[in-house]
C-alpha cells in the first residue's frame, strides 16, 4: 500500500494523469513494467540517466523533469534495493554514446549538477523494476 501511495505522489508530482483520457505533453502516457516500456528499443541504442533519488526526495523529479526540454521521450522507474526506494529518471533515445554525451553537454546546469550517466538499453532492459512511468 505504501508503494502505491508513493508511485501515485510520483505521478502527481510529475503532472501525470492517472485516468486513461487524452494527453497533454506534460501528463503522463502510462504505466507499464520494463518489458513493456523498453522491451522494444534496441538494445544497441542508448539512453540518459539523468536523476536518481531517494523516495523522500520524490518531490525533486517534478523540477528536474520541467528542466527537460525538447520531444524525447522521459521515462521514471521506481526501483526496490536494499538501501530503500529510489526514483530514476531516463531521458531520450539516442543511436551512439557521442549523440548522448551531446545532449547531457546541453542539458539545464541543474540538471548536469546531478552527474547524469548515459545507459544502454540493454542495460536498461536487464534492471528488473516493478513500475515504470512513461511522461512523454
Amino acid at each position: 500500500m505504501q508503494k502505491f501511495f508513493a508511485v501515485l505522489a510520483v505521478l502527481l508530482l510529475a503532472g501525470c494523469s492517472t485516468t486513461e483520457n487524452t494527453h497533454t505533453d506534460s501528463q503522463c502516457i502510462g504505466q507499464m513494467t520494463t518489458e513493456e516500456a523498453y522491451g522494444h528499443l534496441n538494445p544497441e541504442r542508448f539512453t540518459i540517466q539523468v536523476l536518481a533519488l531517494t523516495e523522500e526526495r520524490q518531490a525533486d523529479v517534478r523540477n528536474y523533469i520541467n528542466h527537460i526540454q525538447g520531444q524525447q521521450p522521459i521515462w521514471v522507474n521506481w526501483k526496490k534495493s536494499s538501501s530503500g526506494r529510489w526514483y530514476a529518471v531516463i531521458y531520450g533515445d539516442f543511436a551512439t554514446k557521442d549523440e548522448a554525451k551531446a545532449v547531457i553537454d546541453r542539458l539545464p546546469e541543474a540538471v548536469r549538477q546531478q552527474g547524469p550517466f548515459i545507459r544502454s538499453f540493454a542495460e536498461v532492459q536487464s534492471d528488473k523494476q516493478t513500475d515504470v512511468f512513461r511522461l512523454r
